[in-house]
């Protein structure tokens, strides 16, 4: 894993957080508790900050940016989707990201909401809690149902849990290694 430092500015990492051998994170970034950062994810705060919450997973071959007017916000709980792009933006906590999906500077995604895959979110978008938003450019479709966003909080437990046992088998094959 690549944790670098830019002009100063270190990535702060919390302890039990996850992060691939073969992702980068670097400059003004903090992740948080039981996060997970996975395969070639790039995070690269250096015009602005970058921000994410807790429990959330930064899937392969995501970029984070942030430019200089606009810092990167990501809450707890949020499941940023496979080759997904997130710049300069607010996403609040429970999100889904889809697969692909774009997400542009200025905008502000509420709360329990979903991004459907493929989908691009133009600038200064303000998405309200609980949307689904899907197409090019992404609009709300229609509000997210109980049973979504239950089956979504699983999907996030799910990716917590996956990157325990990555954790764990770091140090079972540091240990293995080293004899």
């Amino acid at each position: 894993m690549v944790i670098q430092a830019f002009e100063g500015k270190t990535p702060v990492v919390a302890k039990d957080a996850y992060i691939s051998p073969r992702a980068s994170v670097i400059g003004a970034v903090t992740i948080g508790a039981k996060s997970s950062v996975w395969e070639h994810a790039v995070i690269r705060g250096d015009y602005n900050t970058i921000t994410i919450g807790s429990e959330t997973s930064v899937q392969d071959n995501c970029t984070v940016h942030c430019d200089m007017r606009c810092a990167t916000r990501i809450g707890d709980r949020v499941t940023l989707g496979h080759n997904s792009v997130v710049h300069g933006c607010n996403i609040e906590d429970d999100v889904l990201v889809g697969i692909g999906a774009i997400i542009l500077g200025g905008v502000h995604v509420g709360a329990r909401s979903v991004i459907g895959a493929g989908c691009v979110i133009t600038p200064g978008t303000t998405i309200p809690p609980e949307s689904m938003v899907l197409g090019v450019p992404g609009k709300v479709v229609r509000s997210v149902t109980q049973p979504e966003l239950a089956e979504f909080a699983v999907n996030a437990q799910v990716y917590v849990q996956l990157s325990r046992r990555y954790l764990a088998d770091a140090k079972h094959s540091s240990k293995q290694t080293s004899r």
